[in-house]
């Protein structure tokens, strides 16, 4: 998720959560009767605090497709990944239950403090997509 940033100009700020140790994108399951994008929809407004109706999404981004082992079994799992922009003045109001901390950054600090691969190549593509949208008029 993404706001432009209080500074002013062509500048964009990412969402990025920490449960633990590792920062990350805000993300969870597809419920049943779900599709991809009302699931992320539905999630990032769970663990940050912001109304679903302040949320839109703006593109698909490079999704993760990787294994794991649960229990003994290899589990294969896709994260489907959304460039979605919220309100420049949205705060966040982090879900404690699931979330330990959420937090505003530039989008050069978000890339190099999330814990994951996947993660650096949606947010690149998220660069090159907001580096397309024209900086807001001055009023």
């Amino acid at each position: 998720m993404v706001r432009r940033s209080p500074a002013g100009g062509a500048a964009w700020e990412v969402c990025l959560i920490r449960v633990r140790d590792a920062w990350s994108l805000p993300k969870g399951n597809v419920d049943k009767g779900e599709t991809p994008p009302q699931a992320a929809l539905r999630e990032i407004s769970e663990e940050t605090g912001l109304p679903r109706e302040r949320l839109s999404i703006r593109a698909e981004l490079p999704p993760a497709d990787y294994m794991y082992r649960r229990d003994g079994r290899l589990i294969g799992k896709i994260v489907h990944h959304y460039l979605v922009e919220a309100p420049d003045d949205a705060e966040l109001r982090p879900q404690l239950s699931e979330v330990d901390e959420a937090t505003w950054v530039p989008l050069d600090e978000a890339e190099r403090r999330v814990a994951y691969k996947d993660l650096r190549a949606a947010l690149k593509e998220a660069r090159r997509l907001l580096a397309e949208t024209p900086a807001p008029e001055d009023s």
